[in-house]
């Protein structure tokens, strides 16, 4: 295992990385009215197009993490970055919803093999007693993906088309596969002679609660991410002036990035409650008084720092509880947080048939709520083993 005291630019471009992966993840929930009527699909149609490239990672990202734990992790990032590309390229030219469904598919499984990389790449980059500070830094490129990428991707489909938006995508992640390859140092993977199933994996003290965790509050609070444009709406709010709100929800985000790493390495458990908890706060907010255009708005922003927390606390707590298991815990939780997204959408998209926008925030609300409950109740079991900030 290589182990190196500062290595904060290669932790930076891994962090590029990421905003890449965010970004083309997330792009099409900024972007799903003008998709939705050039592809000739209704809104929930549209919204499928995440659910499926939550689906390809949930099925594929942990045996991916146990198919390449012993493979160099940084031909695995170049061909992730370059399958991004792919995926990515394929978004600009589709003619319809098919081909189109196809490259998020595409992109789902790229995002699967990313996922089950980055984390134990960062891990394997520092000592131990930094890794939430790694985390928050490669994390980093997330938020700013929310930030930065999504209002951008969201402000230039509007202006220009949707395609423009995946075509800047394309020409970002071949610069950044080139990057990745002259400059990232060599990792190797996993030393273990013998591969751990992923059932001994799960069986790890306290990892269980986070993986349960995770599938939950995501499901919960993507119902909301994936139709935050129709309910922006909903309020009043005008198509051009969703990526504004959009921009502040990703502010929010990052603001937290400075505090997120010393909670991470300090205070984790009391930090993923927290985080969790203003989930919960900006989904009620939605949910009492959504459609006034500035409690729908304020919802977005608490919902945002959260989502600049929580991630990074998910992650941190992966690899602190599972030290030995970095690649195939990191595979496991980006399966189960992909899970919680595309099972967001899809329940989504049935409760906006069934019972229109209005029914989105409660059931949102009701499902973070769970997860938060079900953390505490099965970290509080295994507190005796672990201590329960390790958690």
């Amino acid at each position: 295992m290589i182990r190196k005291p500062g290595p904060w630019p290669s932790l930076a471009l891994l962090s590029a990385a990421v905003f890449v992966s965010v970004t083309t993840e997330l792009v099409p929930t900024g972007l799903l009215l003008s998709m939705s009527r050039d592809l000739a699909v209704s809104e929930s149609q549209l919204g499928l197009l995440v659910t499926g490239y939550a689906l390809m990672v949930a099925l594929f990202a942990a045996p991916l993490g146990t198919l390449t734990a012993r493979m160099p992790r940084k031909r695995l990032l170049v061909v992730a970055l370059a399958a991004y590309t792919a995926s990515n390229a394929v978004m600009t030219v589709a003619a319809n919803y098919p081909v189109a469904f196809t490259a998020r598919l595409l992109g789902g499984v790229t995002h699967g093999l990313f996922w089950a990389v980055v984390g134990g790449y960062a891990a394997r980059l520092v000592s131990p007693d930094r890794i939430g500070r790694a985390v928050t830094l490669v994390s980093a490129g997330g938020s700013m993906a929310v930030l930065i990428g999504v209002p951008a991707g969201t402000s230039l489909g509007t202006a220009t088309g949707w395609r423009a938006a995946f075509a800047l995508l394309t020409g970002v992640a071949v610069v950044l596969t080139l990057l990745v390859w002259w400059l990232l140092p060599e990792v190797p993977g996993s030393t273990a002679t013998v591969r751990t199933p992923m059932r001994e994996v799960l069986r790890v003290p306290n990892f269980p609660p986070i993986v349960v965790m995770t599938a939950v509050v995501m499901l919960g609070t993507y119902m909301m991410i994936t139709y935050t444009a129709p309910l922006l709406h909903r309020a009043g709010i005008s198509e051009d002036g969703i990526a504004p709100v959009l921009l502040a929800n990703g502010l929010a985000g990052t603001l937290m990035l400075p505090v997120a790493g010393w909670i991470a390495d300090r205070h984790l458990r009391t930090g993923i409650v927290a985080a969790s908890g203003l989930l919960l706060g900006g989904l009620v907010l939605m949910w009492l008084n959504g459609a006034a255009a500035w409690t729908a708005i304020t919802a977005v922003i608490v919902l945002g720092f959260g989502m600049g927390l929580l991630p990074i606390f998910m992650q941190a707590a992966t690899l602190r509880v599972a030290p030995d298991h970095t690649e195939q815990a990191s595979g496991i939780n980006a399966s189960a947080y992909n899970v919680g997204v595309a099972a967001g959408a899809l329940t989504g998209a049935f409760a906006l048939d069934a019972w229109g926008l209005g029914a989105i925030p409660p059931l949102a609300a009701l499902l973070v709520a769970t997860g938060m409950a079900l953390y505490l109740s099965g970290t509080a079991r295994a507190g005796a083993r672990v201590q329960p900030e390790r958690m």
